[in-house]
This record gives C-alpha cells, sequence and structure tokens, in this order.
C-alpha cells in the first residue's frame, strides 16, 4: 500500500511540476486575476453614432427595455455605447475628388434627436458611453484607397453610408489600413486624433468618458498613452491585444494576452469583453445564459459584445433583436438572482480596490475559481487531460465547492454576502 501511496504521489508531484514548469506564467496570471463574489452582466454595444433619424427610436426602445429589467438593488440593466461621433461627408470628398477629408458629425443638428436619445437613456443610467472614436477608420487611409476602389467611391456617394459596410481592414482605425499589411500610425498623429475627439465629445454630451473601445481591438502603447493623457482610464479588450492587419487584412497574431484587472501604459485598466451575443446573426438568450453560467463559475463578469447593426436591420428584425435581449437579460436575473448590472467604468473600479465587497479574498473560493479557470485554458487542459492530474484537481474543486456550500455566506466569499454595491460610482 505504502508503495502505491507513493507511486501516487510521485505522479501528483511530476505532473504539477511539468504543469508548473510548461505554463507557470499563465498559472500566475489567473491567480491574480480578480475573483468575483456575485455575477456581473455588461451589455456592450459598439458603433453608435450619426445615422437616419430613425435610429434615435431604435435607442429610446432599448433604453425603455432595458429599464424595466432590475437587478435585485434596483439597478436596471447596462448598455455600454460606443460612441463613433462622425462619418465622412461622401458627396464633399467626391466633389474634391478624393484630396480633402471631410465629415459630419454628431455635433450636427440633423443628428440631434440620437444626441437627445443618448444623453435621456444616460440621465437613467441604462446607457453608458465609451470612446470608439471619431470615425471608424483613419480618415488618410480612406483617401489613399479611393482612387483605386470603386466599391469604395460607390460607399461614400450613399447618403445613408454606414461604417458597418466598409471592408474590415478598413475599420481599424488605429493603424495605416491604405497599404496591406498595415504599417504602424506616427505618434504625433495618434495624439492629435484623439485630442481632437476629446474635444468634440466634450462638445457633444458635455462629458469625456473614462472607458475606450479600440476599432476591431488594434492597437498599441502609443494609443495608449495617448488615452492616458486624455481621460480614459479603462480599456476595453478581447483577452488579447493586436497591432496590425495582414496581407490580406485579416488580423495579425495577437501581442500579448490579458487578463481583467491589469494594467497598460499611463495606468489604463483592462476588461475582457469574453462573449458575444448579435441577435442579427441568430444568436439567441440560451446563448447567454450559458455564458453566464460559465463565467461565473470562474469569478468573472459576463461582458457581451454587441453593435449597432444589429438594431438598424429591417423593422421586424430589429424588434426580434430586443425581444432576444430582453429574453437573455430576464433569463439571467432569474437564474441568477445575485446577479448585478454596472457600468464598465465601474466595474473597472472594482477591479483597482482591494477592499471592494465584489472581490473575493477567502482563499477556498479563489481556489476553487482558479482551478476551474486552469482546466478552461486548453493550454493547460490539454497538458492535464494527458497526465491524468485533471480528476484530482475537479475531486479537489468539489470538496472546495463542498466546503462552501456547507459554510456561511461570508465563508464562501470573504465578504459579508449583504454588502451593497450600490455606493460605488465611476471614478
Amino acid at each position: 500500500m505504502s508503495t502505491v501511496l507513493t507511486l501516487l504521489l510521485l505522479w501528483v508531484v511530476v505532473s504539477a511540476g511539468l504543469l508548473t514548469a510548461m505554463h507557470g506564467r499563465l498559472l500566475r496570471a489567473l491567480w491574480r486575476e480578480p475573483v468575483l463574489t456575485r455575477p456581473v452582466v455588461i451589455v456592450e454595444s459598439d458603433d453608435w453614432g450619426p445615422g437616419p433619424g430613425t435610429d434615435a427610436g431604435i435607442l429610446r426602445a432599448i433604453a425603455a427595455s432595458l429599464d424595466a429589467i432590475r437587478d435585485r438593488s434596483g439597478r436596471p440593466a447596462v448598455m455600454t455605447l460606443g460612441i463613433v461621433l462622425g462619418v465622412p461627408d461622401g458627396a464633399a470628398i467626391l466633389a474634391g475628388k478624393g484630396k480633402v477629408y471631410a465629415r459630419r458629425s454628431l455635433a450636427e443638428p440633423e443628428f440631434a434627436p440620437i444626441v437627445a436619445a443618448i444623453r435621456d437613456g444616460c440621465a437613467t443610467r441604462v446607457f453608458a458611453l465609451q470612446r470608439h472614436g471619431l470615425e471608424h477608420f483613419w480618415p488618410a487611409a480612406l483617401l489613399a484607397r479611393l482612387a483605386d476602389d470603386e466599391a469604395l467611391r460607390e460607399w461614400l456617394a450613399d447618403p445613408s453610408t454606414r461604417s458597418e459596410a466598409l471592408p474590415a481592414a478598413l475599420q481599424s482605425r488605429w493603424v495605416d489600413s491604405a497599404r496591406l499589411p498595415s504599417t504602424p500610425l506616427a505618434p504625433p498623429a495618434i495624439e492629435a486624433a484623439v485630442r481632437e475627439e476629446a474635444a468634440l465629445f466634450k462638445q457633444v454630451f458635455g462629458e469625456l468618458p473614462e472607458v475606450a473601445v479600440p476599432n476591431t481591438f488594434v492597437w498599441d502603447d502609443a494609443l495608449e498613452r495617448a488615452w492616458a493623457a486624455h481621460g480614459v482610464r479603462c480599456v476595453v479588450t478581447p483577452g488579447c491585444r493586436y497591432e496590425g492587419r495582414d496581407a490580406a487584412g485579416n488580423l495579425g497574431p495577437p501581442t500579448r494576452r490579458i487578463r481583467n484587472g491589469e494594467c497598460g501604459v499611463g495606468g489604463l485598466r483592462y476588461v475582457v469583453r469574453n462573449d458575444y451575443f448579435e441577435p442579427i446573426r441568430g444568436h439567441r438568450a440560451e446563448r447567454v445564459w450559458q455564458a453566464v453560467a460559465t463565467r461565473t463559475a470562474q469569478g468573472r463578469p459576463t461582458l457581451l459584445e454587441m453593435h449597432r447593426e444589429s438594431f438598424i436591420a429591417a423593422p421586424g428584425d430589429a424588434r426580434a433583436a430586443l425581444s432576444e435581449l430582453e429574453r437573455a437579460l430576464r433569463g439571467a436575473v432569474a437564474r441568477h438572482p445575485a446577479l448585478c448590472f454596472m457600468r464598465t467604468a465601474e466595474l473597472a473600479c472594482h477591479f483597482g480596490d482591494p477592499a471592494s465587497p465584489l472581490l473575493a479574498c477567502g482563499l477556498p473560493m479563489r481556489l476553487r475559481v482558479w482551478l476551474r479557470r486552469l482546466q478552461a485554458e486548453p493550454p493547460c487542459a490539454r497538458l492535464l487531460k494527458t497526465t491524468g492530474l485533471a480528476w484530482p484537481l475537479r475531486f479537489a474543486g468539489w470538496l472546495l465547492g463542498m466546503r462552501a456550500r456547507n459554510g456561511t455566506p461570508a465563508a464562501r466569499t470573504g465578504q459579508s454576502s449583504s454588502t451593497p454595491l450600490s455606493g460605488r460610482t465611476d471614478r
């Protein structure tokens, strides 16, 4: 029997040593990532900006729907709006033979109903503004492509043009995609663009959002430095950073992996969008429910990425998209009574505050969540399966779960379960 136990112990030690040697950095990153004590759900919707007057009605319908869905603290569901402040003035650009860029911005009277709808949604705290670029492209790159791109000229000639119809490579605002592969923009040009964007944002909305969403998630340190100098405190990421487009126009390989709560240049704090919900593409509420269950088990928030395109489709499709979003959020609240809604900037503040009641400090819960995260990482999961270490880790997680279920709420989380979160605000 002692020989068997010795062999078992040796197997565990060797397997654990191999895991640490091969993925030690990942293990540490998973442990340092904050662990949430409650489910958090935020709907993140990009590309809102200039458009036809009907967009104002769509925004008001979304706001009314969100306001009717509340968490147990009475806070309404929140949708962040990634704001694109301008679109090209196609007629003026084409009249000038593509030599000079001209724009139409949200500051113009024709877009006042859209701005009013956004402002009203912010006042009722169902909308939260995020910076998503002065345009959804780099203007000089757009002009450089005009001469050789008939489809692009036709796009500009359409007065109802929307940036969603642009080639994906051009939608990466913070690199020069005039020629592929893309090349980095000069830092002074980036700084000037961010400064111009900040000034227009303040003019239109009277405030500067602290959260920025890089267009198509392509950005670099120069942009982070400029953002930090102009009021940005939080960057929304897909869990990694891309810095360019390849010769085919596809995203290049990621240059770094990002976890919730990590910091970048200038102290910018990262949050991770970890799920995708686009009703116009056939996604249904069940997808959200599964996402919330998975992320909650991993001690992570659920940030659902959506885009304006789901709501600006044909009227019937737009109504169906809004209905599916409402069904998804109501179902999530029903399945997770402790779920809370908040803005992304508020979540970032919690990540930066070790004393936050939303963050677990108890070792058993942190260890249990760490084991779940570990088994959800493909590189680690493969090694755990190969060595057989997955089974004892699952058993250890089960034991920790049993301890939590048999303990008090404070023992499970390291905090009182009655501690309110509603006193926290954006900083």
